[in-house]
């Protein structure tokens, strides 16, 4: 324990130990100190993540706290504000200095950080995205649906000038859906390059310039473009 973060095993593990390099598949559920469940809805399995902890795939506490747990094996990490979400929360999922419980269950140690397959869950995930430059103050916004209509979401982000000083605001909206909702979401934008031909460029027609990162241009015309992707276990679809 230390003044920061809270560990205790609630089931010992008994295969390998997650180290400071590894790479993990967890099950991680989050919750506020009064109970009530924030955990990020993830595109693959109930509550299943891939987290590289060489890096910064997940907050400080987590990459913290992961460190020691056996495969198969459950531990409670209890993780104050300035490890978690600190002053800015994520408005519409984690409120501003929340202290998180966070339930991790390991699944399993891999040598890399693609998924596979298996992870993710089935059925087609629809994700749209429009992100723009970095030094525009315009919100940029993501949707992501998967069929079943659970785990959906809405997240925005947007850079703003605070006395003198750039800060970047997020906020996250939880969606649930009907099925045939959904599925219905889904096939529409899959005909959308035959009913809007004109309006849509193929990721492989070559006019597309992605080495903005998020933000995908037309580069003939130099525009930001609206992103519209549909896979089913990993694969592009659309």
């Amino acid at each position: 324990m230390t003044k920061e973060i809270e560990i205790k095993d609630l089931i010992v593990g008994t295969g390998a130990e997650a180290t400071k390099q590894s790479i993990v598949v967890a099950n991680i559920r989050e919750f506020l100190r009064r109970g009530d469940e924030v955990s990020q809805p993830p595109l693959f399995g109930a509550h299943q993540h891939s987290i590289d902890l060489r890096r910064r795939d997940c907050i400080a506490g987590l990459l913290k706290g992961i460190p020691g747990i056996g495969v198969v094996g459950m531990r409670e990490i209890i993780i104050s504000p300035h490890l978690a979400y600190g002053e800015a929360g994520i408005p519409g999922r984690i409120p501003a200095n929340a202290l998180l419980r966070c339930e991790v269950e390991l699944i399993g140690i891999r040598e890399h950080g693609g998924l596979l397959p298996g992870d993710w869950v089935p059925g087609k995930i629809l994700m749209l995205s429009h992100y723009r430059d970095a030094n525009e103050e315009q919100m940029n916004w993501s949707f992501t649906l998967q069929e079943s209509g659970n785990s959906s979401f809405i997240y925005f982000s947007q850079r703003l000038q605070d006395n003198h000083q750039k800060k970047q605001v997020v906020s996250q909206i939880p969606i649930r859906l009907e099925a045939e909702h959904s599925e219905r979401l889904i096939r529409q934008a899959m005909d959308l390059p035959d009913e809007m031909a004109e309006n849509c460029v193929a990721w492989d027609s070559g006019f597309i310039d992605n080495t903005g990162g998020a933000v995908i241009r037309d580069n003939r015309t130099g525009a930001c473009c609206m992103v519209v992707q549909v896979m089913e276990g990993g694969k592009n679809l659309c």
